[in-house]
This record gives C-alpha cells, structure tokens and sequence, in this order.
C-alpha cells in the first residue's frame, strides 16, 4: 500500500505541468462551448443541441491526454507496448488519438451520465440559455433550451449524426485524414443524444418496479420480519448502509479504471495485443449465423458488427487485465480511489468552513472557482492513481497481454474472420 502511495505521488509530481496544461485545457474549452451552446440554444434549441457534445467531448480528450501522458512512465505498459508507444509521424500520432477517442466516446459518456456531470452541464447551458434569451425576438425559447429528451428534432439529429458517421468510417480510407475530426464530433453528438434520451427513459423505470404487487409484497414481508427479529433488523440496516455508502463510489472508482483501461489498451495497436488473434478458429456462434444468413444481408450487417466490435474489443480486454490484477488488488484500489476523492471533499468542506456565512450571491460567484481550485489539485492525483492501478493489472501476468486476447470471446473472433471467408465463398 506504501509502495503504491508512494509511485502515485511520484507518478504525479513528475508530470504534474502536463497534467494540469491538459486538465486546463478541457475546462476551458467546456466552459466556451457551453457558452456558445447556450447562446444558440437561445435562438434554437437544435443549434445548442449540437454544439452542447462538444463541451463533453473536450473533457473527454483532455482526460486521454492525462492519461497518455503517464504512459512513458508506466513501466509494464512500456514493456508491453516493445517501444511502439509513439507513432512515427504526426499524421499517424493523430489517428491513433482518434482511434482511443472513437473507441472511448461510448463509455465515457455513459459515465459522465452515470456521474451527473452531464446533467450539470446541461443545466448550466439552460441556465445562460435562458439569460441570453430575448423573449420579444424569441418567445418560446426558454421552454425549449433542453430539448434532449426523445423529441422529434433531436432523434433525427441523432439520426443524422450516426448515418454520417457511419459513412465517414467506411469512406475514410479514401478520405483526408482531417475528416477524422467530423468522423468525432458526429459520434459524439450522437451518444450525447442517445445517452440523455435513455437516461430520461430509463428513469421512469425504478418507479415502475417499485410500484408492481410482487414487489410490495417482497417489501411488506422485508418489513414484517424486520420488526419481529433484531438480528435480521441489524443485519439489513447494515447491509443497506454499507451498500448506500459505498456502491456509487465502487461504481466511479470501477468505471474510471475502465476508460483508463480502453484509453492505453487502444494506444498499444503496434503491440502483442494485436498479433496472437490472427490464427485463432472461428468461433461457433456468431460465425456459423453470419455464414447461414443470406449473401446481400451479411455484407450489410458486417459494417455494423465491424462497429460493434471495435468498441467491444477494447473494453472486453480491459476488463480482462482488470480482473487479472485480482480481489485483493481491487479492494486496495477501490479504498485508495475512495480515500483521495473524500480527501478532496474534506478540504472543500474545510475551506467553506473557514470562509464563513456569506450571501447567496457572494456564493453563486465563487463556488465554482473554489471548487475549480480543489480539482487542480485533486485531478492530478487522481488519474496518476488509475494509471498505476492499471499498470499493476498489466504487471500481475507476464502473459497479460497473449492471454487476455487468447481467452477473448470466440464469437468477437468470429465477426472478424468470417468477413475474409465469406468474401471467398462468393
């Protein structure tokens, strides 16, 4: 536990100039989208619907730059990448960080949901929606800035976004290489759609569970043997305290060593990752219905399966070298994570004590600053620790890298390989 304290510390100390240059240089570019968006939003909401991803998309390439600048200083993940960290040219160097942000949008920002980020974001884009709004020019405005939820409008967006993305990703061969950049912003636009769409779908459904008989049932009886035994009474009090305390942070804690894991794994494309898949047989599953389905419907459905596969790659085996770091390595990780994140909320309660009553103005002005300040210090911290948790799952198997791909899921494989048999048999 020392030792891991101690490389997160000099992990961090070492690159601290770079990780804050990069932290910057997400925030800011956020805080001017969403100002730009709610500019917009104020003439249409269409217009900050589609400016409003980008805010999010910032963070998200400002967090890969963290993360890629520790890599050098990650000594297996140098191991394994056999000096390929680095591309060659600049146009390469830039591909592959489009290819790690293709490949993370998904999963971050379902976590940037999962955190209410995305939904803090959203309300301060209404919030100076509705202050630059000029309601003699623009009277329906206000009740429209956040029309993110299943409209019309914004599910053709998103339609749209997708159908163009889609066209991107198989035209770019033949494409200039800053078309990458819209291949981006249009897979960005249309996760941040559907990830609000679903989350507001979706949150209807706990109240649907809760209020079906069987689980009235299960809860009434939950309360008659509670009140009659004060064994079972003590042991759920403890059980649901233990698991309201402690389930979101193993979730943050969890999620974030996930998009640390599908940020490095996607950067080592040069590696061992890639070069053990080639003679493995086809998996039974998938590979015996893509060659059952008839000729035009398979070569139409293998772009899509092309898709599903490039982004389930990466998370599959980054959830494998995870798992491989074992129990006790999670458990140690998960407290450290929890210990430096309560740190950081201890000292912003400290500085709110010793600042002292104020009046709610003063307040709206300065909250956001101090809670700025705090993040300078913590963020650094904080992805230096995911680096280093990650790394030691990458050390905890001298195979990790031949294995994790070797014990991959056969039916992966089989989307893969089955395109060139196909394409024979025809």
């Amino acid at each position: 536990m020392r030792s891991t304290i101690r490389e997160v510390l000099r992990l961090a100390g070492r690159t601290w100039p770079m990780l804050l240059v990069w932290f910057l240089g997400g925030w800011i570019v956020r805080w001017i989208v969403i100002r730009i968006a709610a500019e917009l939003g104020a003439i249409d909401a269409t217009l900050g619907l589609i400016v409003l991803p980008i805010a999010v998309l910032a963070r998200l390439v400002s967090y890969i730059g963290m993360f890629l600048v520790l890599r050098d200083s990650m000594p297996a993940f140098t191991r394994l990448a056999q000096g390929n960290v680095t591309d060659d040219s600049a146009e390469e160097t830039a591909l592959g960080f489009r290819d790690i942000l293709l490949s993370s949008v998904l999963v971050f920002f379902a976590l940037y949901s999962a955190m209410d980020l995305m939904r803090q974001d959203l309300l301060q884009y209404a919030g100076l929606a509705i202050e630059s709004d000029n309601f003699f020019t623009y009277a329906d405005s206000g009740t429209t800035v956040l029309a993110v939820t299943a409209t019309p409008g914004s599910v053709a967006v998103a339609i749209i976004a997708f159908v163009g993305r889609f066209a991107l990703k198989r035209l770019r061969s033949r494409l200039p290489a800053w078309t990458s950049i819209i291949t981006v912003y249009l897979e960005a636009v249309w996760v941040f759609i559907a990830v609000n769409v679903l989350s507001s779908l979706f949150s209807v459904v706990p109240d649907w569970i809760d209020s079906r008989q069987f689980i009235r049932s299960l809860d009434d009886l939950r309360q008659t043997l509670v009140e009659n035994s004060l064994t079972l009474r003590l042991a759920w009090d403890g059980a649901s305290w233990v698991w309201n305390s402690s389930s979101e942070i193993v979730f943050l804690a969890l999620a974030w060593l996930l998009v640390a894991g599908v940020v490095y794994v996607r950067s080592l494309t040069t590696s061992r990752l890639e070069l053990r898949r080639r003679d493995r047989p086809r998996g039974p599953l998938l590979g015996a219905t893509l060659n059952s389905a008839p000729v035009g419907l398979a070569r139409r459905a293998r772009p899509l399966f092309d898709d599903a596969i490039e982004i389930a790659k990466p998370l599959l085996l980054s959830a494998r070298v995870i798992l491989r770091g074992g129990i006790v390595f999670l458990a140690v990780y998960v407290f450290a994570y929890a210990l430096w994140v309560s740190i950081g909320d201890w000292v912003l309660a400290g500085i709110y004590a010793a600042i002292g009553p104020h009046p709610y103005a003063w307040w709206m002005a300065t909250d956001q600053p101090i809670g700025f300040f705090i993040d300078l210090l913590v963020e650094p911290v904080r992805i230096s620790l995911l680096a280093v948790a990650f790394d030691f799952c990458l050390r905890s198997s001298r195979r990790a890298a031949d294995v994790a791909l070797d014990d991959m899921s056969s039916d992966v494989d089989a989307l893969e390989t089955s395109d060139g048999e196909s394409s024979s048999s025809r």
